[in-house]
């Protein structure tokens, strides 16, 4: 049985990584449940910007704080972060996306990467562009991601640690046992070690834009909203050592799994967000997108686990965006439910 389901896995998703390349996307790679995967112009296993992914490690590191009684759950953020002046916005609010504070990217404009790749940007500046729009609605009203939370989560781990944040994520990657994942230097715009070149439209909101190789970008503009690099196989790894409790104490990680509804399919947690599954149950993980990559990373609680990343984000060469992001849902489906 299990010499089939294993066969049955290795046809399926280097099926579904050709298709998604020969409809245009430069390359992917995945990983699933210790088997790596690759095609087009990506590597095995090479590292990759992971985007949003990154929430998932400040959240571990914000409630190992919660875990050590140095941040309170559901107090209010200001008592770390004193720029967020509305007491009522709580560090499980910031977490989970439902603070109401707005989104800084919409207010730098950072979808031209010609206007943020060699710029870098100190986090407080990212907080204020943030926190000069209005909020977007009254904390603990509903949900709407914002990048902003996390930057604000990022300084209120500054703020009770007393040690840089870069410093707290090496401390969550070195409890994984990840080898190839890690926090960026300050300035560093190259990507250390094996990984393929990355594309992107050189203006996202424009898709008539030139495609640029956005492979060299500094990452402070992201910061712990988004800035890290790792692999596909530490992805999954890192996610599958979440769940089975070697990352939280079981009543931190229950409080990460404690979620709000995003639409019905998902639901956001903290940091972490579960996905229904074709074959039942459903998925912890997250995703992740900045110029030139897009990921999906995720495990169950049975014990499987999967990352796909691609080397564009979709769109970039002209397909339906909307397809090439269902097609990564697919393999992240197939790798966690295919028998």
């Amino acid at each position: 049985m299990f010499v089939a389901a294993l066969t049955a896995l290795s046809l399926a998703i280097p099926q579904q990584l050709d298709q998604i390349v020969q409809e245009g996307t430069p390359g992917v790679e995945a990983h699933a449940n210790g088997r790596n995967f690759a095609a087009g112009n990506a590597p095995v296993n090479g590292r990759v910007r992971i985007g949003s992914i990154t929430k998932s490690f400040v959240a571990v590191a914000t409630l190992q704080l919660v875990a050590d009684g140095k941040v309170e759950l559901d107090g209010p953020v200001n008592k770390y972060v004193p720029q967020v002046k509305d007491s009522r916005v709580t560090v499980r609010q910031v977490l989970q996306h439902t603070s109401g504070l707005p989104d800084y990217t919409r207010a730098l404009g950072v979808a031209k990467i010609g206007d943020v790749r060699n710029v870098h940007f100190e986090p407080h500046e990212l907080l204020d562009a943030g926190l000069k729009q209005q909020p977007s609605f009254q904390p603990g009203e509903k949900y709407e991601y914002s990048n902003t939370n996390y930057v604000v989560a990022g300084l209120l781990i500054q703020k009770a640690s007393g040690r840089p944040v870069g410093e707290a994520i090496q401390a969550v990657i070195s409890k994984a046992g990840l080898d190839h994942t890690y926090w960026p230097n300050q300035g560093e715009q190259r990507i250390r070690g094996r990984h393929a070149r990355a594309y992107a439209l050189s203006d996202l909101q424009d898709p008539k834009s030139e495609v640029v190789d956005a492979t060299e970008f500094d990452p402070s503009v992201a910061w712990a909203s988004g800035a890290m690099v790792s692999t596909p196989a530490d992805v999954a790894k890192f996610y599958k050592t979440l769940l089975k409790g070697g990352l939280l104490p079981a009543k931190q990680l229950d409080e990460m799994r404690r979620t709000v509804a995003v639409d019905e399919k998902s639901a956001y947690g903290l940091g972490l967000e579960s996905t229904k599954l074709s074959c039942g149950g459903v998925s912890w993980g997250h995703g992740g997108a900045i110029h030139g990559w897009a990921s999906l990373g995720a495990a169950t609680d049975n014990g499987r686990s999967a990352a796909v990343t691609l080397t564009a984000l979709p769109g970039t060469f002209g397909k339906d965006p909307a397809r090439t992001y269902q097609q990564i849902v697919q393999v992240m489906d197939t790798a966690l439910c295919k028998k």
